[in-house]
């Protein structure tokens, strides 16, 4: 990821007088694989990149 490309996920991520939520690039969660398990609140979640590029999150 170049600099101008975080620096567009910085501008849109931010909202003025609010607290923000953390902007996670994908490619932070996911490194060189298609594909994470999320564990939360005792399940399992899988993240995944769909061959046309979008992103899942199934249980």
């Amino acid at each position: 990821m170049n600099e101008k490309n975080i620096l567009d996920l910085d501008s849109k991520c931010i909202r003025s007088n609010q607290l923000l939520p953390r902007c996670i690039p994908s490619e932070t969660l996911l490194g060189r694989t298609k594909q994470i398990f999320i564990l939360h609140d005792g399940h399992s979640y899988q993240l995944r990149i769909t061959k046309l590029g979008k992103l899942i999150l199934t249980k």
